[in-house]
C-alpha cells in the first residue's frame, strides 16, 4: 500500500533545502515569491546558499542535519529540493524517515533526489513528487507547464 502525502493546503510551509550540490540564494528567490503568491509559507534552510567551499551546499553533517530537521518538523508540509547534482547518496544512510511514517510530506525535486524517491518507496511505500526544483522557476519558468503541473500537484 502507497502511502500518500496530505495535499498541502493555503498557509502550509514548504521547506527549501539542499541536500546535494549548492545553489546561489538568490537564484531560488524567483521560487520563494512565487510558493509565497500561490498562498503558502516558505522555510528557507541555511544550506541553501551557504558559502560552499565545494560543489556541495554544505558538509555531509550539514546537509544531513538540515534535511533532518525539515523531515522531523511537523509544521513543514513539503520539502522542495533547491537543486540536485550530487551528494545526496552521501548522507541517505544516515536519515531516520521514521517520522515520515506517521507524518507523511512531499519531497520534491529530481536528478540527485530520486535517491530520496527511490528509497522512502522502495523502503517505506511513501509517495514523493519527480519534479522541478527551485531552480527551475527561474526565467519565467514559474509560468511554464511543468511549474504549474507542480501547483497542481
Amino acid at each position: 500500500m502507497i502511502l500518500i502525502p496530505p495535499y498541502l493546503q493555503k498557509n502550509d510551509t514548504i521547506g527549501i533545502t539542499c541536500p546535494a550540490g549548492y545553489m546561489a540564494y538568490e537564484k531560488a528567490q524567483t521560487c520563494i515569491e512565487t510558493l509565497q503568491n500561490w498562498g503558502f509559507q516558505v522555510m528557507v534552510g541555511k544550506t541553501l546558499g551557504s558559502n560552499s567551499k565545494n560543489y556541495f551546499s554544505g558538509t555531509d553533517e550539514e546537509r544531513r542535519d538540515e534535511m533532518q530537521a525539515m523531515i522531523n518538523d511537523p509544521s513543514i508540509k513539503a520539502i522542495l529540493c533547491g537543486r540536485g547534482g550530487y551528494g545526496v547518496s552521501r548522507i541517505i544512510d544516515q536519515l531516520n524517515f521514521k517520522k515520515l511514517e506517521k507524518n507523511p510530506k512531499w519531497i520534491i525535486g529530481f536528478s540527485d533526489i530520486t535517491v530520496l524517491h527511490t528509497h522512502l518507496f522502495s523502503k517505506m511505500g511513501i509517495a514523493t513528487l519527480h519534479a522541478p526544483m527551485a531552480a527551475a522557476f527561474n526565467d519565467e519558468g514559474f509560468k511554464n507547464e511543468y511549474i504549474l503541473s507542480l501547483k497542481k500537484a
